[in-house]
């Protein structure tokens, strides 16, 4: 068996427990979604993703530091390298 097959691997009862929490929502709520603001925020708007994308495809060579420092200089937005 694979580690990942392992990691996701759910008891019966932690599997209750987890359909008991969401039914209990339910009640309470009306609803068993996911409240709204609950995800991480974006770090960039989609014109800046669009700005990053354009000017990625006009400069294929151009790495992500400099991508970043294009976004920071354009929109005064600062995102790491990891998010270009």
């Amino acid at each position: 068996m694979s580690t990942m097959s392992q990691r996701s691997h759910v008891t019966d009862s932690e599997a209750w427990r987890v359909v008991g929490r969401i039914w209990k929502s339910f009640l309470k709520t009306g609803s068993a979604g996911r409240r709204p603001g609950q995800d991480r925020r974006w770090a960039t708007t989609s014109n800046e993703d669009r700005y990053l994308m354009l000017t990625a495809r006009r400069h294929r060579n151009m790495k992500t530091t400099l991508l970043q420092q294009h976004l920071r200089y354009a929109t005064g937005t600062t995102v790491s390298t990891q998010t270009v």
